[in-house]
Order: C-alpha cells, then structure tokens, then sequence
C-alpha cells in the first residue's frame, strides 16, 4: 500500500453487508462485503442484466476497486462492466483483463467460502486482528476505519482517496483465514498510522522538496516496516499457499538483508541531497513497490523488530503520534547503545548526516 502524508478522518456509513466491530480505543471498524458478495453471486450465473452489472459497479467497494484499477491501467468502469459481463456470459475474455474476472472465477469456491466464513463471524474475525494490534496501538488515536473485501484487480491491499478504508483482494488469498488475518492486520494499522499522523496536524507548507520527499521516505520506511511486523508471517505453522509465499518474501529479503539497507540508504542520501533531480515517485518505486520487492518494507520491518526487542511494543505504539524521525532515530540509538549485539545492521555515517539534517524541519513533518 502506498502511504499518505495527510489524511481526512470522515464518518463511515455502513453498508447492509458490512458489520462493526470496536478493538481498544477509540477505534471503530467496519467489514464491508457488499462488492464481492455481488460479483461472486453474478459469475456463478450464465446471464446477467444490465442494470445488475451496473449496480454492483456503483457501491462503494467497486468504486474504490474501479479507481485503483483506473489508475494504473486505464481500465475505468465501463471496462468493469464489460468486461465482468463477457466473463458471466462466455466463461472466458478474449482481450485484456485488468480487473482480473479469470483469476477470480478460478478460484471462486475458495472465495465464497472464505466470505461465508467472515459474514458469519465479523466479530470473532476483527477480535482475533484486534489481538495482532492492540499492543502496537496508542490509546490516542481515533479513526473510524472500514476493511472493504474486495474480488479483482492486479493489488493485494490498498488504500484509495483520502477516506480510512483499507481494501484486500481476497482472490489472491483464496480460502487462507489465517493469512488473511495476518494480512487486514497490515492493513488496518495503516489506517492506525495515518490517523496517528494526521493528529499531529503538522504544516508542510514552505518545505524544500528534497526535505518533504526525504521525510516521504521515511515515512514509508516506518509505516511498512511496523505493519509488516503487526502481521508478521514468520513462526506461521503450516502455512497455506497464500501465506507461504509471504514467507518466502519475509525470507529472501531476510537472506539480503544487508543489501536492502544499502538500497534504502542510496536512495534516502540521493532524495535529500541531490536538490536538482525531483524524482521521489521513482524512489518510492524502487523502495516499496512490488517492481522491486519491495525492499524498504524489510528494512523497515528489520529496524521495527530491533526496536521491539531493547525497547518493547509499546516504543512502536508511542511512535504513531511522534514526529517521522523518531523511528529511524531510536534505530541508531540502539545499535549505537548496544555494540554487543552484532546483528544490528548499521546505517552508514552519510545516512545518519540525512538524519541530522532534517532535525530542524522535524515538527513541520
């Protein structure tokens, strides 16, 4: 999922699919099944109306899922509907399929199994997130968030538009419960993270943009590396398809660890430095999209399990109110207290200098 920098905290209106549940807090959640309940009932038919294709294209989760899909393909609503009509109608899409029907008329049992299954505990599904969660979460934070389940599209989770709703495709999970878990728990602290952030009500305004896009990188260095570590996968007992290969990305990156760091601080030394080039969005690519694997999630993740360890969970839990620095700050602090410990990876002198730099600017981020 791609980070924001400002958040709009609104009112959520609950669909007649979706369900509430409140963890710890003043946090609400709500599960909203309403897209996927209606595209897995239409490709189990031969036939489908007009005006059904059209309804499901207009509530809320397959707006969220046309918007997403819309963004990097092109693909907007009119090839929703056509294309979800070709599939219902012929079984097959000749042409492109950007919201991907195939994959999820593949594996259509395991999906109407697994939303059967949450429908019918929401609240025994959001308890057992809450329990991922609730020790990673201050007490400060108010959000009202919404985990729409959606079927289609090319990403696994994300965030569309300034609302706190978090989005999973659940045709790339099939019928893996305990992944899925492990996987809204990623997500959902996103949504904690954003409304930590946004209550700060820090002004960006005036910033140099190589300062705004350094902060920007730490920020997602924080927001992923602390949300992979909520739902982590590592220790995961026979692990279903779905979850085992989140294990192998937890361990290939494991496996490279000491060049992701590197990676991340090339880029992080290249975004504050080199006040010329204004290529954050490339950086943030290389970083933390899937183009790449990923890596600044990892490194992040790293830094978050040493944090965890000398300082506990509540360090992590205190950081969603605190300024973008404090993360990578507590980081050097401990590696620098603890030279015993030869596990720690090290950032190098250039990269602490970044650090250093931004101080002033710390309290506008």
């Amino acid at each position: 999922m791609r980070a924001k920098l400002t958040l709009l905290i609104t009112s959520l209106l609950l669909s007649v699919t979706a369900f509430a549940a409140k963890p710890a807090g003043k946090l609400t959640i709500s599960l909203d099944f309403e897209s996927a309940k209606l595209i897995t009932t239409l490709l189990s038919r031969k036939t489908v109306t007009a005006a059904q294709i059209d309804k499901v294209a207009d509530v809320y989760g397959s707006r969220q899922l046309i918007a997403k899909v819309k963004g990097y393909s092109g693909a907007g609503a009119e090839i929703f509907k056509s294309t979800l009509r070709e599939i219902i109608e012929t079984g097959a899409i000749k042409g492109d399929d950007p919201y991907n029907w195939k994959a999820v008329k593949a594996n259509l049992p395991a999906i109407t199994a697994l939303i059967k299954k949450l429908s019918a505990s929401p609240d025994a599904f959001m308890n057992e997130v809450k329990e991922k969660i609730e020790a990673y979460t201050s007490d400060k934070i108010t959000a009202n968030v919404r985990a729409c389940f959606l079927v289609g599209g090319g990403s696994l989770g994300f965030t569309q538009g300034e609302e706190t709703t978090f989005n999973v495709a659940l045709q790339k999970i099939g019928d893996d419960y305990e992944g899925l878990k492990l996987l809204v728990a990623h997500e959902l602290y996103h949504s904690i993270q954003a409304a930590g952030f946004a209550s700060r009500k820090a002004d960006s305004k005036g910033l140099p943009y190589n300062v705004k896009a350094t902060f920007a990188l730490l920020y997602n260095l924080w927001t992923e590396g602390t949300a992979n570590l909520v739902g982590d996968f590592v220790g995961m007992k026979n692990p279903a398809p779905f979850s085992k290969t989140q294990l192998d990305e937890y361990q290939k990156n494991a496996d490279r660890m000491r060049e992701n760091f590197a990676m991340f601080e090339a880029l992080a030394y290249k975004c504050y430095n080199d006040t010329a080039a204004k290529r954050y969005d490339v950086y943030y690519n290389i970083a933390f999209s899937t183009a790449f694997d990923e890596t600044g999630y990892y490194t992040g993740y790293e830094m978050a399990k040493k944090i965890e360890k000398y300082e506990g969970k509540q360090a992590l839990a205190n950081m969603l109110t605190q300024d973008l620095l404090v993360f990578a700050e507590t980081y050097v602090k401990l590696y620098k207290a603890h030279p015993e410990d030869k596990t720690f990876i090290r950032f190098d002198a250039s990269t602490e200098n970044v650090l250093q730099n931004l101080v002033p600017w710390r309290e506008k981020m």
